[in-house]
């Protein structure tokens, strides 16, 4: 990497000081170090930009200065002409990636350099090809530490840009258990007396949030990516849908366990299941006291059924 003079490379280190994005107008570059010829800064940036510890960047049509990192500037520096001007429109893309068609019409290069710049860059680890969900029979490119966006990978619910169900249904089976066992009053716990075939929510129940959801799952490790708390939103409105959990009225985002979810999943119990699993003094009792419970009881209406039977509706409001 050419070498830069010190007043050069104060300039730098003062970029850099601001986020990595920021891009400089002269003028502010000018402030950075008190410059007060417009000549002597531009041979200082002119400095940097040979050595690649800075790149021209447009807003509008007023040309702007972004500082580069040295390691970056180095990586710059091993590239070939070709190789450093794919890599530009790579780095452009950031976290959308760019299709190989694309780069290039860009670079108005030849195919086959196009490849063998891409394989350097990709053997060197500057870059990484990603499948994309949208376009899964397109290669894209984009920097080797970047992490696609949620619309190239489709979000935590593709491996591989295909929907993991295997592991959409692991999750909700989680997250309605830590429903379950944050809402529902456990027969078996030591701390309340609790008829376990009359248990039931306490009046002044709040419910289960999607924060407290999003920290448990988050901190649990059955998810090898961080889920976000639309995710958690999406994995509830599922749990919604097939009637394992309900948000509380009036509560948006509160959230407690449908008991049908527990008499389907058999963690309700009735007293002829009890028999060696609580005293049979405690059973007795129960069933002496046991108040009525529509879990206990089915109707069902035949088949077939005699059409006089049935009461025309407009007949029987006009008696």
């Amino acid at each position: 990497m050419p070498e830069v003079s010190d007043y050069a490379k104060l300039l730098h280190t003062k970029m850099r000081e601001s986020p990595a994005s920021k891009a400089f107008t002269q003028q502010e570059a000018s402030n950075l170090i008190n410059v007060t010829k417009e000549s002597e800064l531009m041979l200082l940036l002119q400095e940097l930009l040979n050595a690649n510890l800075i790149k021209l960047t447009k807003s509008g049509e007023e040309i702007r200065f972004q500082a580069v990192s040295i390691d970056d500037a180095k990586k710059l520096v091993s590239m070939t002409d070709d190789e450093r001007m794919i890599y530009s429109y790579i780095e452009a893309s950031q976290r959308e990636g760019i299709w190989t068609k694309t780069l290039k019409a860009k670079t108005n290069l030849h195919q086959h350099i196009v490849s063998k710049c891409l394989k350097n860059l990709e053997h060197q680890r500057y870059i990484k090809s990603i499948k994309s969900v949208k376009h899964p029979t397109r290669k894209i490119y984009m920097l080797y530490h970047l992490q696609p966006s949620i619309d190239v990978t489709g979000g935590p619910w593709f491996t591989d840009s295909e929907l993991d169900t295997e592991f959409i249904d692991t999750i909700l089976e989680v997250v309605w258990r830590f429903i379950v066992n944050k809402t529902f009053p456990r027969g078996d716990d030591e701390q309340h007396s609790v008829n376990p075939l009359q248990a039931s929510y306490i009046a002044s129940f709040q419910g289960v949030d999607l924060d407290q959801i999003l920290a448990f799952i988050n901190g649990s490790g059955v998810s090898s990516v961080e889920l976000e708390l639309n995710d958690i939103r999406s994995l509830c409105d599922v749990l919604k849908f097939d009637d394992k959990v309900e948000e509380i009225e009036g509560h948006s985002g509160l959230f407690k366990a449908t008991r049908q979810s527990l008499v389907e999943k058999g963690l309700v119990r009735n007293l002829e299941e009890l028999k060696g699993q609580i005293p049979e003094s405690t059973r007795e009792y129960l069933v002496k006291n046991k108040e009525f419970s529509i879990f206990d009881f089915k109707t069902e209406v035949e088949d077939y059924q005699d059409e006089q039977d049935f009461v025309n509706l407009d007949s029987f409001v006009n008696v």
